[in-house]
């Protein structure tokens, strides 16, 4: 009985239960659904605080993320750009990191531009084997578009 109400109570209070699940993607279908694409390096990351809609009291964290607009695919733009993610992966979040340029797909949600592990941002310079082709892929695939 006691196992029963600690996994209970465990599963109530853990944060991030449930995992992000991303499905893949062919680059060009992506490319035309993501209204907004640029390659931009990373110059600021903080966290903020956004209301729940409809709710007084209940907020949720974002990390703001500041990037220098180094080019231009899809959407138009200041030199500084701001996206805002969730905070981790649980949550769809992406890891940006300070001064790493990333090839990025970003959406308009209700407030901000927003980026999520399943789109496909990329880091343009790391490479790592077990994303290596889908960095080039998508690194491909915007060398042959038209950016500013």
């Amino acid at each position: 009985m006691y196992k029963f109400w600690f996994i209970a109570i465990f599963v109530m209070f853990s944060g991030e239960t449930l995992a992000c699940s991303c499905s893949s993607y062919n680059i060009e279908e992506s490319y035309n659904k993501y209204p907004y694409v640029f390659v931009g390096t990373v110059e600021g990351i903080e966290t903020v605080e956004r209301r729940e809609p409809d709710s007084w009291f209940s907020y949720y964290e974002l990390r703001q993320v500041t990037i220098k607009l180094d080019k231009a695919y899809k959407g138009n733009y200041d030199k500084k750009i701001v996206v805002t993610t969730r905070p981790g992966n649980g949550a769809c979040g992406f890891p940006f990191k300070l001064n790493v340029q990333y090839a990025v797909f970003a959406y308009q949600d209700e407030k901000d531009l927003a980026v999520s592990s399943c789109s496909p941002t990329i880091h343009t310079e790391k490479r790592e084997e077990y994303y290596e082709e889908e960095r080039l892929t998508v690194l491909s695939f915007l060398a042959r578009q038209n950016g500013t």
